[in-house]
């Protein structure tokens, strides 16, 4: 404290001693304004002489002989340099600022290279502002790829067209259409009318109609041919992802459901086979079964 205490009071009462001291990394500074709280008067020193380089340890003196006066350590002379020159006679809090080297290295700094980097880090924090967090946006998954056609698959559906069933009721289609050509309009116009109202109370009494149900993991197909087999549907619906089983109903042709262990399952094969022609004549209608 001694060898401080006549640093400074010899730096203080000689102003040709500035002078002959050479340049090193601290600088001595007095005629500053008593009245500022240490802690604030450290904070204005290095916001002011931050801006000539990096600072590496602020003193401010708190004794009573030793108030307003303070020590400046940078870690390149040429840095303390540029600030002594810019700063002499600098208004600061109402003084003139008073810059010189300090008489030796040794003598301003009476902490250690550690303490004084700790110190001047949180000095700095507090003097600098957060940085802003930048907010992430949410990730949207990719959409679910859907299982490439099958070729076997689309192979077996032309050889089920083909086959001597289809081409039968293809047949007993094309007949009925010539039989009606042959009659008058108005009682072609009778025979068509009387068709659809037996079809329409055929499948409002054998098939409940469906309504909108939420998605689930088995599938009800309609409008499917009388001769269709549970092979020939589990063909189709087999090459989507957890495909389980195809139930045909006792007793009601035209109609089947079909089983999967998971929802993304059966909602692929929907969107892909509703509305496939299983036949020449019958496009078939994939809906979620109703639970």
């Amino acid at each position: 404290m001694s060898n401080t205490t006549d640093n400074v009071m010899t730096t203080t009462t000689t102003s040709s001693v500035g002078n002959s001291i050479p340049p090193n990394h601290t600088l001595y500074v007095n005629n500053l304004n008593g009245k500022i709280k240490k802690q604030q008067l450290r904070k204005s020193l290095y916001n002011l002489f931050v801006s000539y380089g990096r600072v590496i340890g602020i003193i401010a003196m708190k004794g009573v002989k030793m108030r307003g006066q303070a020590f400046i350590v940078f870690d390149d002379i040429q840095n303390s340099t540029t600030a002594l020159r810019s700063l002499q006679g600098l208004m600061f809090y109402g003084k003139p600022m008073h810059l010189s080297y300090a008489k030796r290295d040794s003598d301003a700094i009476r902490f250690s290279k550690e303490q004084i980097a700790e110190k001047t880090a949180a000095l700095a924090a507090t003097s600098q502002p957060e940085p802003k967090q930048r907010k992430e946006k949410p990730r949207i998954p990719p959409p679910p790829s859907q299982p490439p056609p099958d070729r076997a698959l689309h192979e077996q559906h032309i050889a089920l067209m083909n086959s001597e069933e289809v081409n039968r009721t293809a047949n007993a289609i094309a007949a009925a259409e010539a039989e009606l050509q042959e009659l008058p309009l108005r009682d072609r116009t009778r025979r068509i009318q009387s068709v659809i109202a037996a079809q329409t109370t055929l499948v409002g009494t054998a098939v409940p109609m469906m309504t909108e149900v939420q998605t689930n993991s088995t599938l009800f197909a309609t409008n499917l041919p009388n001769e269709t087999t549970r092979e020939a549907l589990e063909m189709l619906f087999r090459q989507f992802s957890g495909y389980c089983d195809v139930r045909l109903v006792p007793g009601r042709e035209g109609i089947a459901f079909i089983d999967f262990d998971n929802e993304g399952g059966a909602a692929s094969a929907k969107d892909a086979l509703n509305g496939f022609k299983i036949s020449a004549t019958n496009a078939m209608s994939v809906t979620f079964a109703k639970k």
